[in-house]
């Protein structure tokens, strides 16, 4: 009997010491495998990210930003008809072009005149949307392009926008 519990504790300790082996081998090559995906999916990244960021340059140098030209503010009374509004407005102008190869500073009184009649025909309501505002930027760049004969207007910056 004796001999009988001798033979099963050894078989016991072999299976253990197999299992202990099995598991072991199958923890490293988890491991391994984590680690080697990990590597090769972050070294991809930055290839891609660096050749992003080249392609980002690359288009940044294409359309280096123009020129930004400030308006003297705007201060003027709104269209609502039920209650009297006012709108102060700050407004910057990107030219497509450096200033001395447009007509701008000749135009300025044209271009405060226009953005004048077309702010003060505008209701309180719809200027408080983003959507209004966005329409309104849009119209300005339209209004001016119109007064300019040299030179347009690449976008419409507003730094101040006041309604009360």
């Amino acid at each position: 009997m004796a001999e009988e519990t001798d033979a099963e504790s050894a078989l016991a300790k072999a299976g253990s010491g197999k299992k202990m082996m099995v598991l072991g081998l199958l923890g490293l090559l988890l491991l391994g495998g984590g680690g080697g995906a990990a590597w090769f999916f972050m070294g991809g990244q930055k290839e891609e990210g660096n050749k992003h960021a080249e392609d980002t340059q690359g288009a940044e140098h294409a359309q280096a930003p123009g020129p930004i030209m400030e308006l003297e503010p705007f201060l003027l009374n709104l269209a609502d008809r039920d209650e009297l509004r006012f709108l102060k407005v700050s407004i910057k102008l990107e030219l497509d072009r450096p200033e001395e190869k447009t007509d701008y500073q000749n135009k300025v009184p044209a271009i405060r005149d226009a953005l004048l009649v077309l702010l003060s025909s505008k209701e309180s309501q719809l200027l408080r949307t983003v959507n209004g505002k966005r329409r309104i930027r849009e119209e300005i760049q339209t209004r001016v392009n119109g007064v300019m004969s040299k030179g347009k207007v690449a976008n419409v910056f507003f730094t101040d926008f006041i309604i009360q």
